[in-house]
């Protein structure tokens, strides 16, 4: 190799090494800056889920164009997911307590209720009762007959009331699991006719309260319902006119809408039954109650739309005719298709002939109604919350004069957004 060539060679070699060192700095700055971004994200995140977490405070309290109100129980910061609403006065006050399940934190709690001069605020007296794993549904009632009400979160979990002396004192509930899988929408009822209340769980099977040592589960004999998958509503009422209990369920899986048949008190310990109203599995809730003024007990559904069973005859297997009505227009305020979800039957418009249907869409904090007119037609109306907002899974309706001026106000979880335990307060008699 000549003088000029090896003279060329280690020219380009050091421009070859100088390329390489600019190339390697620029790749460990690029690496840096990556790394940078996924370090700030989760900042970012909590950031986000902080304004998330606290966007409640922006709406409560403020009444809407039609005077509705939102008020916040308890918010969930936590994103544990409250459920299963529940209440009553459980201290003996005079007003309405409220007891909740927290689907994601796996616990319940029993919030009680400030009295009329704070209902208003946040509900800061509550105890938690011990953890029971991931539960949506509650049911109350008298299951060890002492005479005073007890707590069922999703069914397999009992909570035993030990009365008002120790009403506070989470240890003193005695807890009792019938068995370990979920259960949805249990019910507490005398279903066999001795005068002591069983337990309805999943709409599928219910257990037997055993005459002694009810407080020990392996007493509870359980017996087969049928089939149900994801009972969303579930009611123990007389369907048929025949004058025993059966059981209406709104199921979201497989059978739809349909009722047990209750076999009567030979075979009641048998499979019941199953009567089919609408086949139509993709529904949420369900609601039962007069709404065209005729005396007869209809449906209430909801779905991607509203559906209506008006019930025709008196006596005998119910019959139905079927009417669909659409949602209304959204505001603008709202960003996702939100669907109806939670459905009561309220009257609303001072005639009590045609009850109104009230509707909570899944995803917005926001309520509808449904009047009947005079000629048979429906007409869908928002009520007209304060700045709805969007994204928020909501729960059921629950009909309840938290408040206690004598109207009922419309109580719910939403499970998503932060918002937690809440309830519309009816402007009707508001001072």
């Amino acid at each position: 190799m000549n003088e000029v060539t090896e003279a060329y060679c280690r020219k380009h070699s050091i421009i070859s090494r100088k390329a390489r060192n600019m190339s390697n700095m620029a790749m460990a700055v690029s690496m840096l800056a990556i790394v940078s971004i996924f370090a700030m994200g989760p900042v970012f995140s909590q950031q986000r889920h902080d304004k998330k977490k606290d966007a409640w405070k922006h709406y409560v309290g403020k009444p809407g164009p039609g005077g509705w109100r939102v008020n916040v129980i308890q918010p969930d910061p936590k994103n544990h997911g409250p459920d299963g609403f529940n209440y009553h006065d459980w201290d003996g006050d005079g007003d309405l307590d409220v007891f909740v399940n927290f689907e994601e934190g796996g616990y319940s709690r029993l919030y009680f209720n400030p009295g009329k001069e704070k209902i208003r605020g946040l509900w800061t007296d509550y105890i938690e009762l011990a953890k029971h794993g991931q539960c949506e549904d509650s049911g109350i009632g008298d299951l060890d007959q002492d005479g005073d009400l007890d707590y069922v979160a999703n069914g397999g979990h009992v909570y035993f009331n030990p009365g008002k002396k120790d009403l506070r004192n989470p240890a003193k509930w005695t807890k009792m699991t019938l068995f370990k899988n979920e259960a949805r929408n249990p019910v507490v009822t005398d279903i066999d006719g001795d005068g002591l209340n069983d337990l309805i769980v999943g709409a599928k099977a219910w257990y037997k309260q055993p005459a002694e040592n009810k407080h020990i589960a392996a007493n509870w004999k359980r017996h087969e319902l049928g089939e149900a998958i994801w009972p969303m509503s579930c009611f123990v009422t007389d369907m048929d006119g025949d004058g025993d209990k059966d059981i209406l369920v709104q199921e979201r899986r497989k059978q739809g809408l349909f009722y047990y048949d209750n076999p009567g008190k030979d075979k009641i310990t048998e499979r019941w039954p199953v009567k089919v109203i609408d086949a139509q599995p993709s529904g949420m809730f369900a609601a039962l109650g007069d709404v065209n003024g005729d005396g007869r007990p209809d449906l209430v559904k909801t779905s991607d739309k509203i559906r209506i069973f008006l019930r025709t005859n008196d006596k005998g297997a119910p019959e139905y005719n079927m009417i669909e009505v659409e949602k209304p227009a959204q505001p603008k305020s709202v960003r996702v298709n939100a669907k109806p979800k939670g459905v009561a039957i309220l009257e609303m418009n001072g005639d009590p002939t045609y009850p109104e249907i009230v509707i909570i869409p899944e995803y917005e904090a926001q309520l509808w109604y449904l009047t009947l007119g005079t000629d048979g037609t429906w007409t869908n109306t928002l009520m007209g919350m304060p700045s709805p907002e969007s994204r928020k899974k909501m729960d059921n309706a629950f009909l309840v004069d938290l408040d206690g001026d004598g109207d009922l106000d419309i109580a719910t979880t939403e499970e998503n957004g932060g918002w937690g335990v809440i309830w519309f307060e009816n402007p009707a008699n508001a001072k």
